[in-house]
């Protein structure tokens, strides 16, 4: 187990070799949408028939007010080798219908095949609230829905093992060079850190205005700009509510707001602290870029 004390400026030390740069990224067109998925589908397959029938390689998607029963999730827990420096915990499962309050989920493939990564937010059958890692082969839809997606076919997501984190992870590569356009699809690399490296993506491609479709990842820990410290180690981003804007001189500032759970399950909202929340593992982001002067 890695304890907070072996790392006090919150800089870990991964089992592989650290990989160079804080991010990877790409660009495409967008293509935006809605999906109606029926009742009794099992998550994955519901959304994955959708976007593959649309071409789409790579989207960001709105899971707010979807109703899962039975469904399946994990949440962030201390590794207990040191083959890992967080792990997942053990399988919670619920069977009663479960609203689903808000949360993203990215899309890509795993084995050449469709593939979602989730994180969400709801409340229990007892008022408390929860969130947590949606296991989407093993969640069902009790009810039918729609959803939103923001999404291209010129860049795919992609999970493949990462030697740095030995973790099997989500990295876009294009598909047709070179790629334009104004969905940003990226992954940001352990320890650097997350808003300064946003606004470091932005910069890369000229992004001034636009908002942040989807942020899902894990911290070390977090500081929140209302003082607010979680000391955990293994921390995952719930969601991100953000947008982009210029700064005076021009240059793009990120105002967000987030949700985070720690490894005991408690949930902590704030507006993270620019230079003092490095990533864990990774973190998988989708930015809509803004004609300069659009109202959206």
């Amino acid at each position: 187990m890695i304890l907070p004390h072996q790392y006090p400026d919150r800089t870990l030390r991964h089992p592989g070799p650290v990989q160079p740069g804080q991010m990877v990224s790409h660009a495409g067109d967008v293509v935006a949408g809605t999906l109606t998925l029926p009742a009794g589908s099992v998550l994955m397959h519901a959304i994955g028939a959708e976007l593959t029938a649309r071409g789409i390689r790579a989207a960001a998607l709105d899971l707010s007010g979807i109703v899962l029963g039975p469904m399946n999730f994990v949440m962030p827990t201390w590794s207990k080798s040191f083959d890992h420096v967080a792990y997942y915990s053990n399988t919670h499962h619920r069977d009663e219908p479960v609203h689903i309050e808000s949360g993203t989920a990215t899309y890509g493939e795993k084995d050449g095949a469709p593939f979602l990564h989730a994180h969400l937010l709801w409340h229990d059958a007892d008022g408390h609230q929860r969130g947590g890692h949606i296991l989407p082969f093993e969640s069902v839809l009790a009810e039918e829905c729609s959803i939103t997606f923001t999404g291209c076919q010129q860049v795919e997501m992609s999970a493949r093992p990462d030697a740095e984190t030995n973790f099997t992870l989500f990295a876009p590569r294009n598909l047709i060079q070179p790629t334009t356009g104004d969905l940003i699809v990226a992954q940001l690399r352990p320890n650097a850190d997350l808003i300064d490296t946003i606004e470091k993506l932005c910069r890369c491609y000229g992004v001034t205005q636009g908002r942040i479709l989807s942020l899902i990842g894990s911290t070390v820990g977090a500081r929140f700009d209302n003082g607010v410290a979680v000391d955990d180690i293994p921390t995952e981003i719930l969601g991100l509510e953000g947008s982009i804007s210029p700064c005076a001189d021009g240059s793009p500032q990120v105002d967000s707001r987030i949700a985070l759970i720690d490894a005991s399950g408690t949930i902590h909202f704030g507006v993270p602290s620019r230079g003092q929340n490095p990533i864990l593992i990774c973190a998988e982001i989708f930015i809509q870029r803004y004609a300069k002067g659009s109202a959206q």
